[in-house]
């Protein structure tokens, strides 16, 4: 005569804790020993209740302990999926940030060159003007004795005086310049460093 287990049998076995087997296992083996002709019933059913009640508070004790391992590892996949996920948010932030440092140091060097242009270009104009007092002094020296009445030793001074002005000025420009890009690459540095600060907290707090 067969026995008859239920559907899945063999896959429900392998899935029961060690505990649950053994129980089934302890059970079947007092069966087989009712069967034996040596056997007393009665002490043999008294016995067997006291086991079967043993055999249940194993059962139940091992399936509380399975719920629980499974519980815990549910709880460990879900840390790990969020530890995954914040890592890559985290990769991402840094691969932005990283890009940014690469703009703005590309917005440097564009400025930087603009700069050494412009530089250029005063420098340029000023030997132009230099150039063209030194290719005149007459009727420069004429225009400066003549008209504001000055000796000829003022004149070279007034002269001097020019040029040294025209190299502050473009002095002060480039200096200009470069203090009002330090200021916009010292904001765009501070608006990134609140965005990561901010997005840490935010981290922490979930």
């Amino acid at each position: 005569m067969a026995l008859n287990v239920g559907p899945d049998f063999k896959q429900r076995w392998l899935e029961a804790p060690e505990a649950v087997r053994q129980a089934y296992l302890d059970d079947l083996q007092r069966i087989c020993e009712v069967l034996k002709p040596e056997t007393a019933l009665d002490t043999w059913i008294e016995y067997d209740l006291a086991q079967q009640q043993k055999s249940l508070e194993t059962i139940d004790t091992a399936y509380a302990e399975l719920k629980a391992r499974l519980i815990e590892e549910a709880k460990i996949r879900r840390q790990q999926a969020l530890e995954k996920k914040l890592a890559e948010k985290r990769a991402e932030e840094e691969a932005y940030a990283q890009q940014l440092l690469i703009d703005e140091e590309q917005k440097r060097i564009v400025e930087t060159e603009k700069l050494s242009k412009l530089k250029d270009n005063v420098d340029l104009e000023i030997r132009r003007y230099a150039s063209r007092y030194s290719k005149n002094p007459d009727s420069l020296g004429y225009f400066l004795t003549h008209h504001l009445n000055l000796s000829e030793h003022d004149a070279v001074e007034q002269i001097d005086s020019l040029k040294i002005r025209l190299e502050l000025e473009a002095d002060t420009l480039i200096e200009q310049t470069v203090q009002a890009f330090r200021a916009k690459l010292h904001a765009a540095a501070q608006d990134e460093i609140a965005y990561l600060l901010e997005n840490s907290k935010i981290k922490k707090d979930n």
